[in-house]
């Protein structure tokens, strides 16, 4: 077994004839952040409504944001993790997406042949981030990371599994934060 470690979230392993991919959020503190800043405006702010229409109705505002603020700081302290296993002998890939330590998974098969390479997603509104993703043939992407990195990490680990699976690396393709 031989373990190369990219980034503290982003480790490639080899077992047999397996190369796998594993990847690990480890930034939960945000979460926590996001979380705790919708609890401390409930507390602060957000008082009992008085009777005129628009308090009421500024009240509840105040309250879906408080929710939407707490519901998005528990999704983001949750675990989030991401296997890849290339299997070489049998030119399949599983990918597997975990969600709160299994609360949630989803897990597909490919074939090499659905595969239509490796490529790092670079995004337009921050410098210097991307994300490795394997690219399919039908036109959708899965992400090999949790995180997005710099340049340089990403691109070890895609020529590193380029270079023991024989898939064709892409290159760089340049997302901007509206979608595309």
């Amino acid at each position: 077994m031989i373990q190369q470690m990219i980034q503290g979230d982003l480790r490639l392993e080899r077992q047999g004839n397996a190369l796998i991919v594993h990847s690990r959020h480890n930034a939960r503190w945000s979460g926590a952040l996001v979380g705790g800043f919708g609890i401390i405006f409930l507390v602060q702010w957000i008082g009992l409504p008085e009777q005129s229409g628009l308090a009421v109705l500024g009240y509840w505002l105040g309250v879906v944001f408080v929710v939407t603020f707490v519901g998005l700081g528990v999704f983001l302290v949750l675990p989030r993790e991401v296997t890849t296993t290339f299997d070489l002998r049998s030119h399949r890939v599983v990918h597997l997406v975990s969600v709160g330590r299994g609360w949630y998974e989803r897990r597909r098969t490919y074939a090499f042949a659905e595969i239509a390479g490796l490529r790092l997603n670079g995004y337009d509104g921050e410098p210097d981030s991307y994300m490795p993703v394997i690219k399919l043939q039908n036109g959708g992407a899965r992400w090999l990371s949790t995180a997005n990195s710099s340049y340089l990490i990403c691109e070890m680990a895609i020529e590193a599994i380029c270079a023991a699976t024989g898939l064709q690396k892409l290159g760089v393709a340049h997302q901007s934060w509206r979608g595309s």
